[in-house]
């Protein structure tokens, strides 16, 4: 058995076990000695031929990639769908040479639909990535490459909600003046403009209601256009006219008659053209690419974690991006082992994107304010990096009273900031009704500084301050301030207590003040840590924003 790995019970002519071979070639069940010839001969679970001509052409040597790869094939197959495919980027490998190959003719041609890069393309384990001018040119002319006006049908997997911005972002899509194949949206008020193979005049505009992550598929028969998110028909017209644009499709932008625009900084993690789908092919289609990013570990839609208290959180936060769900699970899972969670009152870890789901406290993720989750004032923005302030109105209240829930001699409060901060005079959160009783990060320059009851940290100890930050009180005469992972600062003062919330981005000093500009990733309020314990946490708090790709 040439070029072949496994194990099982080692006879000569019946090893039982898993196997990759020449050509990247994978199987799982009873191999026998007479198999491979760039193919495994398996009873049980083959590699599937289209399949393994993927694997090879993208070089994906991963096994978990590869057999994702081959039960989507099997999948479209099974549901009668892969005959109707035209083109089909899976995005897997992590590689611009990798995500270039349409999985159902990988060949390295402009025939075979593969996609060459233009502009500001990045590529990651979760797809393709565009920029301020990125997009991905499929080669595919909208004009002579589908089988006719009233049969086709595209579709685009994103993994992120369009931002809150005046701008158009087109997902998929070529234009002339006149015609259109092109799945455009308006950030602000989520106006959509869908067409396929449509005059300008012909187009859908309507408004989309639902949370717009997820997979989005325009399919045309003879009498209608239909619209889909992820399995739902949201939508149906009857078919406009059309002289379609000869032109190929770009995914990232359109391919207009005047060039390249509407750019879409978004991550795209599948995309397909093809012929027209039913609606039950539709929804097919959306079962077994969903279940294809589950496999990868980078799904959207409603997520399932191990950890109840992760899970409670996912729930009630609206965490439909398996990253983020898997990002939490394991960090109250680190949190637990470390004997950090018993600790803590309120943790913010800010993710989802959304001011609903950067409010809930990860310990009590309930919408009360007696379980501390945020209320957010004045000018706060959201995003997949967290929360920022503008510096002038914008706060969160997180309803913790200070004197009433953290003990005298035992209180920690900590931050992640994203940004170096240069601004004065702000503060990124605090407490502070008289001066003897000072609970602050405040932090812009090296005049700066954070305190716990009388004594300060000035920061030009520290400087810039980036990343975690920590003050924790374990006793009555002392604090100590941690930064990342340098060693702590030690200051001499008295306890002290307030009787008042903490702010996020701002000072409660009775009233907001202090305003912050900066970028926030998290935030928590516990009881007071040991230097091992500080250390541990920070080491929590990098590895859950490494796994959100917003670490610094």
């Amino acid at each position: 058995m040439a070029n072949s790995n496994g194990w099982g019970d080692g006879a000569s002519n019946n090893n039982i076990g898993w196997g990759q071979g020449a050509n990247n070639a994978i199987g799982w069940g009873d191999i026998h000695a007479d198999s491979w010839a760039g193919l495994t001969d398996i009873v049980g679970v083959t590699t599937d031929p289209d399949a393994q001509a993927f694997i090879t052409a993208a070089a994906i040597t991963d096994p978990t990639q590869q057999a994702a790869i081959n039960t989507l094939v099997v999948d479209l197959k099974g549901y009668n769908i892969w005959s109707k495919m035209k083109a089909l980027y899976p995005f897997v490998g992590g590689t611009a040479a990798q995500h270039k190959w349409n999985l159902k003719d990988p060949r390295d041609l402009d025939a075979a639909f593969r996609l060459t890069y233009g502009g500001s393309v990045t590529h990651s384990a979760n797809g393709v990535t565009g920029g301020i001018n990125g997009f991905c040119d499929t080669k595919f002319n909208d004009s002579t490459n589908f089988t006719s006006n009233t049969n086709a049908s595209f579709s685009v997997y994103t993994r992120n909600n369009f931002v809150n911005d005046a701008n158009y972002y087109t997902l998929i899509g070529c234009s002339t003046d006149n015609h259109v194949s092109a799945m455009t949206i308006r950030g602000t008020i989520y106006n959509e403009f869908l067409g396929l193979r449509d005059a300008i005049g012909s187009r859908v505009i309507g408004v989309i209601s639902n949370r717009l992550a997820g997979q989005y598929l325009l399919t045309k028969d003879g009498t209608n256009r239909r619209y889909f998110k992820n399995s739902s028909n949201i939508n149906t017209t009857a078919n406009g006219t059309s002289n379609p644009a000869n032109r190929s499709l770009y995914l990232l932008a359109d391919n207009y008659s005047g060039g390249t625009g509407y750019y879409a900084q978004h991550t795209i993690a599948f995309a397909h053209i093809g012929d027209n789908l039913t609606n039950t092919e539709a929804a097919n289609l959306y079962t077994a690419v969903q279940a294809f990013q589950t496999t990868l570990g980078r799904s959207i839609g409603t997520q399932t974690v191990s950890d109840a208290d992760a899970q409670a959180f996912v729930t009630n936060a609206g965490i439909v991006d398996q990253v983020e769900a898997n990002a939490i699970n394991n960090l109250v899972i680190g949190l637990k082992a470390d004997s950090l969670w018993t600790k803590m009152k309120a943790v913010y870890p800010f993710v989802g994107g959304t001011a609903t789901s950067n409010k809930f406290n990860l310990k009590d993720p309930r919408d009360l304010d007696a379980a501390f989750r945020l209320v957010f004032n004045g000018g706060v923005t959201h995003n997949s990096n967290g929360v920022t302030g503008n510096g002038t109105n914008g706060y969160a209240n997180t309803f913790l009273n200070e004197q009433s829930i953290l003990s005298l001699n035992s209180k920690n409060i900590s931050l992640y900031v994203r940004n170096n901060v240069t601004t004065s005079n702000v503060t990124q959160m605090g407490v502070y009704i008289s001066a003897a009783s000072r609970f602050i990060l405040n932090f812009g320059n090296s005049l700066n500084y954070s305190t716990l009851g009388g004594g300060q940290v000035d920061h030009s100890l520290n400087y810039p301050v980036k990343g975690f930050v920590c003050m924790s009180r374990t006793n009555s005469s002392n604090f100590k301030y941690y930064q990342n992972n340098d060693a702590p600062v030690t200051k001499t003062s008295s306890s002290a207590t307030n009787n008042g919330n903490f702010f996020i981005l701002a000072l409660n000093s009775g009233s907001p003040s202090q305003y912050c500009p900066d970028n926030l990733a998290f935030a928590s309020i516990g009881d007071g840590l040991t230097d091992t314990e500080a250390a541990n946490f920070y080491t929590a708090v990098q590895a859950f924003q490494t796994a959100l790709s917003r670490n610094v």
